[in-house]
């Protein structure tokens, strides 16, 4: 089998601020295997399928077995089982934090098994086809490990990196599997694995074939109920903003709303994924920790130093989208998100290219999109987490000027987004990553898999009217209803 054995060593009390999940130890070796699973990328369904299949290589001392961790969009694919690791971040300085965590992570990580290992019949005919085109498997390998996380709106919401137990990756013309576990203690530890696709079924592995779900019919909405405003009373917010706005104390603030659904049935997170990553295959579905969506809204993507940053600002239902190119309150709106996202990286030393805006259609919304990039990020060493760390929160989920309309949220909005718009996504060793805006989410209400809290804003200007800014939200609530009633 093609693969190699990965340890990280953590050292207890280097990393000031970060608290490990009580279902983990505080200190030891995370060891992690990556074994290759096909010469082909996959679809979501297929990725999902191949880790149904490999299911019985879970560790049994994977913490949260139960737990699915999903990433899905054109660049990688992950859907994985359990938790190997993961930490905490909260404070001032939660990025900072978890990036000195994500370095120390790579910066100890150490391949045990050597180049001798032997290889399986998959992967050595991968290896013989490429070389007869003068390449070599090694260049198609993604710079292991992979993190993913999930970051608070504001600093008083933990933020969360995390590393699954068991996971099919894949990206860059390659399909893999991961196998991840916790070694209590200092040392490094070398020892079998017991199942791997070496010796069990999985030896022989071919990608499934599409295949839809089985129908268990819609999932019905029991109750539908409002944490925090109710819908006169978040109206009433967006006339008060309006208000501060035409006073001159902010340019822009955008209001989050919120309501709780409750279903006749337990909510199957596998049905919801697939069916955000088969419906919004041009956007980002996840499913991190307790949140799970689809995000039109790339925050900062970087890949072989380059990074693009898209700014969406400025929203029309599609039989009234050619106004959003002309429309007054639209166009200054977008302006003011990419001015904030030009003024955020500007700090960070890039040369940007900005081209001029264009529509984005996503079937039930269509969007003025500005997609900002950049190159030589690596010159710079500023990782795609650093470049999102300095990116959130943008005006086009927060306002304009940042301080200002940050400070009016937590008054209009009257309740907590915790990790609402805030960057989620994931980061490998060199620091390359996906880091989308959590938006057109919903968050699981805990101890429960039948109620889930969903979660959208507008983008508030002096002429806002409350009553199309409500129909706003409500049509970016709509792709997660759908998809937990799937």
């Amino acid at each position: 089998m093609q693969g190699r054995e990965v340890s990280v060593r953590l050292i207890p009390g280097l990393l000031w601020g970060i608290v490990c999940s009580s279902s983990l130890p505080a200190s030891g070796v995370l060891q992690y295997r990556v074994s290759l699973l096909s010469g082909d990328d996959c679809d979501f369904e297929q990725v999902i399928t191949l880790l149904e299949q490999n299911q019985h290589l879970l560790s049994p001392a994977a913490a949260n077995r139960n737990e699915l961790t999903v990433w899905s969009g054109e660049r990688l694919k992950l859907a994985g089982s359990g938790v190997a690791w993961q930490a905490h971040f909260s404070g001032e300085n939660s990025f900072t934090a978890a990036e000195e965590a994500w370095r120390d992570l790579c910066e100890h990580a150490q391949d045990t098994t050597g180049s001798g290992e032997e290889m399986s019949p998959v992967a050595a005919r991968l290896r013989q086809g490429e070389a007869g085109k003068n390449c070599c498997l090694e260049a198609e390998k993604i710079n292991w490990p992979l993190v993913l996380g999930s970051f608070g709106f504001t600093s008083s919401t933990p933020s969360l990196l995390l590393v699954p137990a068991l996971a099919v990756v894949s990206s860059g013309g390659n399909t893999w599997l991961w196998q991840a576990r916790w070694q209590a203690g200092q040392e490094i530890v070398r020892g079998s694995w017991g199942n791997t696709p070496k010796n069990t079924e999985s030896a022989t592995v071919s990608i499934p074939k599409d295949s839809p779900l089985p129908s268990s019919g819609s999932a019905r909405v029991l109750r539908e109920a409002y944490p925090h405003l109710h819908p006169e009373a978040w109206m009433a917010a967006v006339s008060h903003a309006s208000k501060e706005i035409r006073a001159g104390q902010a340019e822009k603030i955008v209001l989050a709303r919120d309501k709780e659904l409750r279903f006749d049935r337990d909510i199957s997170l596998v049905r919801v994924t697939t069916y955000l990553a088969k419906k919004y295959p041009g956007c980002w579905s996840y499913a991190i920790g307790d949140l799970v969506g689809v995000s039109p809204e790339m925050l900062a993507s970087v890949s072989e130093g380059k990074l693009l940053c898209r700014v969406l600002a400025g929203s029309a239902i599609p039989s009234q989208e050619q106004r959003l190119l002309s429309a007054p309150k639209e166009q200054l709106e977008h302006r003011l998100a990419v001015q904030s996202a030009q003024e955020s990286l500007t700090d960070l030393n890039l040369d940007l290219e900005i081209p001029a805006p264009r529509l984005l259609h996503l079937g039930y919304v269509t969007h003025l999109a500005t997609d900002i990039t950049a190159e030589n990020l690596a010159h710079h060493a500023v990782t795609s987490l650093r470049a999102a760390a300095a990116l959130h929160p943008t005006a086009a989920v927060c306002g304009k000027p940042r301080e200002v309309a940050a400070a009016r949220l937590a008054a209009l909005e009257a309740m907590d987004r915790r990790r609402y718009a805030a960057p989620i996504g994931w980061m490998d060793a060199t620091g390359d990553g996906e880091w989308a805006i959590a938006l057109r989410c919903a968050q699981r209400v805990p101890a429960r898999a039948d109620t889930y809290r969903l979660i959208a804003g507008a983008g508030i200007m002096g002429d806002s009217d409350p009553q199309r800014e409500l129909a706003e939200t409500e049509t970016k609530m709509s792709p997660m209803l759908c998809a937990l009633q799937a």
